[in-house]
């Protein structure tokens, strides 16, 4: 249904986005003395493109929400994945003064999980913290480590914070308090680390900062909770499903579920 509904609306907005490039291009030929409102209708034009391209941008993030991807699970390390996600941000984090100070666990954090996705999330988490920053003094902090037998990423920013009226609707589709936002940030975040096994908390004062923290299983610990997906999980010709869970990380993973 999500489907036949995105192809009804957008099949309108590419024809409004086409037109538009057209009108554009016919007022950029008119001569300037014959078209004293040539600017204002060149204005008027690359608005209306704007508007469909974003309209288009937020249907495309409504489906990923609705009808997301089958997860391609894949053996990945945190650390590695946190490095380069932070490493594509790089040049825009820069070019507003912003260096992020990161510290990783020493040692290695095995996950099974669809890299693609995992990335996405931090990539969202990341963006929302550098659009938070207000103050002269902008600071990003990136932590990966392990707390209560179970590997995690937070990150912290001193931004302007989340109003707490705000705070308990800011996983609710398209609710967005961000100029130009779409909504579906955060609630895309929940979703993907849910379906690994994880969960995602948020503490923030407002004028101080926020701090988000996503916590998901040991390699081992997700191939306990969801045996149906080893399979899948495991690298063409890897012999057998892996090794099982330890006690320990078993008992971590109880816990954390019924925190």
């Amino acid at each position: 249904m999500a489907a036949g509904l995105a192809h009804e609306i957008r099949n309108p907005l590419n024809s409004l986005f086409i037109n538009s490039q057209l009108i554009e291009e016919m007022i950029a030929e008119l001569p300037d003395e014959i078209t004293p409102q040539k600017e204002e209708l060149l204005s008027l034009a690359l608005a209306n493109m704007n508007v469909t391209r974003r309209l288009n941008e937020t249907l495309s993030g409504f489906l990923r929400f609705a009808r997301p991807s089958a997860m391609e699970l894949d053996q990945v390390e945190l650390n590695r994945v946190v490095a380069e996600t932070l490493n594509f941000l790089d040049v825009d984090l820069a070019r507003r003064g912003i260096v992020p100070v990161v510290r990783y666990h020493p040692s290695g954090l095995p996950l099974l999980a669809d890299e693609k996705q995992l990335k996405q999330a931090l990539l969202n988490l990341l963006l929302n913290a550098e659009e938070a920053l207000d103050k002269e003094d902008k600071l990003i902090r990136v932590t990966t480590g392990v707390r209560r037998g179970r590997p995690y990423v937070r990150i912290q920013d001193n931004g302007r914070g989340i109003p707490a009226c705000e705070r308990r609707h800011i996983f609710q589709i398209f609710f967005t308090t961000r100029r130009g936002g779409s909504g579906l940030g955060l609630p895309i975040v929940r979703r993907i680390v849910r379906q690994h096994g994880g969960s995602v908390s948020v503490r923030s004062k407002e004028g101080i900062g926020t701090t988000v923290t996503v916590t998901l299983p040991f390699e081992s610990q997700f191939r306990a909770m969801f045996p149906g997906r080893q399979r899948l999980a495991l690298p063409a010709g890897t012999p057998g499903p892996g090794r099982e869970a330890t006690a320990e990380e078993q008992s971590a993973g109880t816990q954390e579920e019924a925190k």
